[in-house]
């Protein structure tokens, strides 16, 4: 008999809602926007009303395990969202708990690119590789690890923060403080920065030049590559060295089997890929050694959020894991 899993991802644009089961299949979702102001009441009460509607839509009565990921960093053990950038006033919240009661299962929280870390683990490419690296490549980065076929979570449970490590000294400042980091330099947001800290060239390019500042995005310096434009492919240069000296820097310190990259950004298919695997191979220089670096799943934030109880449930129970 399956599971009915309820899962929740609340992100820095959306918060979505779920019905899956432990095969992998979406039975119905729910979204909608991140309103940064929403503040912890009003969270729970769209959380729960999402969570019902969802069930109802999937014609499921109750769930058997609940999943939260969260966009920022969490303390798993006591489900508490420790620092929040995308909604105001979720500083230090326990997000399990009213979630928890209301529904009366076990729920289980998570940082987002961790539980995208594990649905590759259980769903993805990294089904039967022990040893890999995931990138979230969005708004900003982030990471999970998987050594020896765990997940690793470091000391504090804040392992896999691959977008703070800084490949630039003195380069831009990054939304943790420091400078220089890759999240800084090659993020979408930074990408889209980019762009328009170079008035010149947008005033210069047919492309750019008929954009607001609002709407130039990483998905839209990709777009005008596609149609020719020599200043997006000049950042599109500039963010795939910077990405693979990241990439690179990972590879040297884990040598993982595998790198598998997620997020908005990976859409971009053969565009991201095809350069970003030439640049690597020239950037390991003496160090090189066998990779691969391959697209996350395609509902990969879906799969996210009803991993999360999955690998959790066998975490707490001591058993090997399934092959979904």
């Amino acid at each position: 008999m399956s599971l009915n899993i309820l899962g929740y991802d609340v992100g820095g644009t959306k918060i979505s809602t779920v019905v899956g089961n432990d095969s992998g299949e979406i039975l119905s979702n729910v979204r909608m926007p991140t309103v940064k102001h929403l503040g912890k009441k009003r969270l729970i009460e769209e959380m729960i009303t999402m969570g019902d509607a969802a069930l109802k839509k999937a014609h499921v009565e109750k769930p058997d395990l609940i999943g939260i990921i969260f966009a920022g960093p969490v303390d798993r053990n006591r489900g508490v969202v420790i620092a929040s950038p995308n909604i105001f006033g979720l500083s230090n919240f326990n997000i399990v708990e009213p979630i928890r009661d209301y529904y009366r299962t076990d729920t289980f929280l998570e940082n987002d690119a961790q539980a995208a870390a594990i649905a590759e683990r259980l769903f993805g490419s990294g089904r039967n590789v022990d040893n890999f690296v995931y990138m979230t490549l969005s708004t900003g980065i982030g990471g999970g690890i998987f050594i020896n076929g765990k997940l690793y979570r470091g000391a504090h449970g804040m392992a896999g923060e691959i977008g703070h490590n800084v490949i630039m000294v003195n380069g831009p400042t990054c939304g943790c403080g420091r400078r220089g980091c890759l999240e800084a330099l090659a993020g979408g947001k930074a990408i889209a920065r980019r762009v328009i800290e170079n008035l010149r060239a947008v005033r210069d390019s047919d492309f750019f030049s008929k954009l607001r500042p609002n709407e130039i995005t990483a998905e839209k310096v990709f777009e005008g590559k596609k149609q020719g434009d020599m200043f997006s492919q000049l950042i599109l240069e500039e963010t795939i060295y910077y990405l693979a000296v990241g990439l690179v820097n990972i590879i040297n310190t884990l040598d993982p089997e595998l790198v598998i990259i997620g997020g908005g950004i990976s859409k971009a298919g053969k565009d991201l890929f095809d350069p970003l695997n030439d640049a690597v191979k020239e950037e390991f220089k003496s160090m090189y050694r066998p990779f691969k670096i391959v697209p996350g799943l395609e509902n990969g934030s879906d799969l996210a959020a009803i991993s999360v109880p999955l690998y959790t449930e066998m975490e707490l129970h001591g058993e090997g894991e399934k092959q979904y």
